[in-house]
């Protein structure tokens, strides 16, 4: 690195190391929001290799891997790196943004391109939760979740925790949805009514199907085909009944359709009416 690269290095990682890291960096709730700090790494091709802590005195003060952690203080002079030796990574909030050396950070950094992506990804990601919000959240009904249950069995996923149905079901949003805690309290009380019926079975906090559960589906569908059927001959009954009835209410005579439209009259015979 030239004496002028190695200038313009200094005030890029005195800028950087101003915002350190700590040993563990939150990455989610609240406190991973609120995160903005730089980790400066230098690998050697894929393997790790140093940690930039310091840079003083155009030394740089590094932790060296050890091959399990990095522990092993080190220095070395600026000068004997080049720019493109840096790994530079912005944890942004709940993002993370990685530079591929010194130079790919001065551009980005200072353009802000990629900020302005992560900013509007989280607008448009509370828009979506908004919209989302305002739509009621629909439980499903005891035997609606026995038969997604089922045909998750069927494709070999027979475990499940509550909190992992709620997201196939209604996917990550549900966790902010005002209505998300009742409908996974609703959620939890079908698995434990489908755990006392024995179509469950309950290990820790999982739930596992079992071949009951099959059965008791294939019962509750004929059961819904022969009520369908059911209502449908119910139907056909009543309206075969009014049309009976109102056939019978004309033929007594009660209600005199107009003459074209009443059959109960006998049509004249040709010879009188040619007479």
């Amino acid at each position: 690195m030239s004496p002028k690269q190695q200038i313009i290095a200094s005030w890029l990682l005195r800028r950087v190391l101003s915002r350190p890291c700590g040993i563990r960096i939150p990455r989610s709730g609240v406190a991973g929001e609120a995160v903005n700090c730089f980790v400066v790494a230098i690998d050697r091709g894929d393997e790790p290799y140093l940690i930039v802590q310091t840079l003083e005195n155009g030394n740089l003060g590094c932790i060296q891997w050890d091959g399990q952690r990095y522990s092993i203080e080190k220095s070395f002079p600026l000068s004997s790196f080049k720019a493109s030796d840096f790994q530079i990574t912005h944890y942004y909030g709940l993002a993370e943004v990685r530079y591929g050396g010194l130079t790919d950070f001065m551009v980005d950094y200072h353009l802000g391109w990629p900020y302005l992506k992560i900013h509007a990804i989280q607008h448009f990601a509370r828009f979506d939760q908004y919209l989302f919000n305002k739509k009621k959240l629909v439980a499903k009904a005891r035997n609606d979740l026995l038969k997604i249950l089922v045909n998750e069995a069927l494709q070999g996923r027979t475990e499940h925790e509550p909190l992992d149905l709620m997201t196939a079901l209604y996917s990550i949003r549900w966790y902010s949805h005002p209505e998300g805690q009742e409908v996974q309290q609703r959620l939890e009380f079908y698995l434990q009514s489908l755990t006392e019926t024995g179509e469950l079975r309950k290990a820790g906090h999982k739930y596992i199907v079992t071949g009951h559960a099959l059965r008791a589906l294939e019962e509750y569908e004929e059961q819904e085909r022969k009520h369908t059927e059911n209502v449908k001959m119910q139907r056909r009954t009543f309206w075969l009944a009014v049309v009976v009835a109102a056939l019978t209410v004309v033929q007594a005579g009660l209600i005199k359709l107009p003459a074209i439209l009443d059959f109960t009259q006998n049509v004249p015979n040709a010879t009188k009416s040619s007479a």
